[in-house]
């Protein structure tokens, strides 16, 4: 059976794709709705107040795009290359992406600003230039690792830049020609809707000035009537324009994140992701026999001390078949023996919640027990992961586990709306399994506290009732 797959088919051939992208119904309504936020600015009464409420407006609709855009960036990076293809879960990580990218453009800028301070501009151009060109991988990699500070490192970037290699420079070319095209729109809408709006403006404010000089009531106050009219029709002029020039901003701003997505997916395999859905039409289906004869081969390889080997060919059979659980989970032991930890870490990150989907709790627990034996600070990336990872644990009579899976919650996730859960289930798990009942009680406590209206507290309260009297009991003298 010939299991070699094809390469996937590189970006540049799909150019009209990425600009078909924003058209799926789930992101044109997007584009839609987010670029009438700013639009409603333009009703403002006063025009200081106008600028002000169109320039903040923009700011809450442009958080709202970016973290879609974050995470068409994510999914399409691991193969899903349509929206009706996309996790219906939700990333926790995405809702701060926004701020982080706003960090990533605005800090590389304030440095080439104190290069043109202090150097001149001669090698302020040559940082700007350095700066566009490592931001495309400099993106990539903030939405991958989810970290600012590995985005703003340039060695990541680099590394980026360099397993891609010579396809990034077309990358950057197509990304300029899509600013490019983008501006020249942006540009054009602006001269035919605003500008004249500008220039009219100002010939009716000449003209009343001219009236006023004159001390010509009649023309001054035909002016007046005259501008008031302008104002009236000028609100809906502008908020059309701000709705035409955003929604071009941002559909631009879409095809550019499916682009640097679908470089991640093409390239994954050289930069050490891994992507959790089969290439469309190119996986073929797997026998039972087949899978035999990949355990066998495997265990073979590895007897022999061919580890890299029998980690390639893990790597393909749970890549054909993506729902075969137990594929995915002897690629994840061969990644453990292999030493490869942060590939471990990007696998189990994936395959935990789906075991857990699939009922294989103890199995959960062993890959999550594999990932922190190698990265102490391992941790699933969304709050309801970690909830059923600890009661998995708790369920398969591993309380130690469940409480280090429960450790960190709030640093993690912050105020989450599962937090209250955390605490109520974290307090259990000590009192009920692991014998501390102080600790057990302070947690309650923090609960009852802290969440006074959760449906939580009154089986809280009730705990706690037990664990003083348990407490009663055990200082009570004997009798006799």
């Amino acid at each position: 059976m010939d299991r070699a797959l094809a390469p996937i088919p590189p970006f540049w051939t799909r150019v009209p794709r990425f600009f078909l992208f924003p058209m799926y119904p789930q992101a044109i309504l997007r584009v839609l709705l987010f670029s009438a936020i700013p639009a409603l600015g333009a009703y403002a009464n006063h025009p200081v107040a106008m600028v002000l409420a169109i320039g903040g407006l923009s700011l809450l609709a442009w958080i709202f795009l970016l973290r879609y855009g974050s995470r068409v960036l994510s999914e399409t990076a691991l193969g899903r290359l349509s929206p009706t293809e996309f996790s219906p879960l939700e990333d926790d990580a995405m809702r701060a992406m926004p701020y982080k990218i706003f960090g990533l453009f605005l800090i590389p800028g304030l440095l080439v600003g104190f290069v043109a301070g202090f150097f001149g501009n001669g090698l302020a151009q040559l940082a700007n230039f350095l700066v566009t060109v490592v931001t495309p991988a400099a993106l990539m990699g903030l939405i991958i690792s989810g970290s600012l500070l590995t985005a703003l490192d340039p060695t990541v970037a680099v590394s980026t830049i360099s397993r891609i290699g010579k396809p990034y420079v077309l990358l950057c070319v197509f990304l300029f020609c899509l600013s490019g095209g983008q501006m020249f729109l942006i540009g054009a809408s602006l001269e035919h809707t605003l500008v004249p709006l500008g220039e009219q403006w100002e010939a009716l404010q000449i003209s009343l000035q001219d009236a006023a000089a004159r001390q010509d009531a009649t023309a001054f106050q035909a002016g007046m009537a005259e501008l008031r009219d302008f104002s009236e029709r000028m609100h809906t002029r502008v908020a059309g324009a701000v709705l035409l020039m955003t929604g071009l901003a941002m559909y631009f701003t879409l095809i550019a994140f499916n682009m640097l997505g679908y470089v991640l997916y093409q390239f994954h395999e050289a930069l050490g992701l891994e992507v959790d859905a089969p290439r469309r039409g190119q996986a073929a289906s797997r026998t039972t026999t087949a899978e035999n004869e990949d355990d066998r081969r495997i265990a073979q390889l590895i007897g022999e001390g061919n580890i890299q080997d029998a980690l390639d060919m893990a790597y393909e059979a749970q890549r054909l078949d993506h729902d075969n659980i137990p594929a995915m989970d002897r690629y994840n032991k061969l990644l453990f023996l292999a030493g490869k930890d942060e590939r471990l870490c990007n696998h189990a990150l994936r395959l935990i919640p789906r075991m857990l989907d699939a009922g294989k709790t103890q199995a959960a627990v062993d890959v999550w027990k594999r990932c922190r034996e190698r990265n102490p600070a391992f941790r699933l990336e969304r709050a309801s992961e970690v909830m059923a990872l600890a009661q998995a644990a708790r369920t398969e009579r591993d309380p130690k586990a469940a409480i280090a899976i429960l450790n960190g919650f709030e640093k993690a996730f912050g105020p989450h709306a599962l937090l209250a859960e955390a605490y109520f289930l974290g307090g259990r798990i000590l009192c009920e399994d692991l014998g501390r009942d102080d600790v057990a009680d302070q947690m309650l406590r923090t609960l009852i506290r802290r969440f006074p209206d959760h449906v939580r507290v009154p089986e809280a309260r009730q705990l706690r009732t037990v664990i003083a009297q348990m407490k009663a009991q055990a200082v009570r003298p004997a009798p006799g």
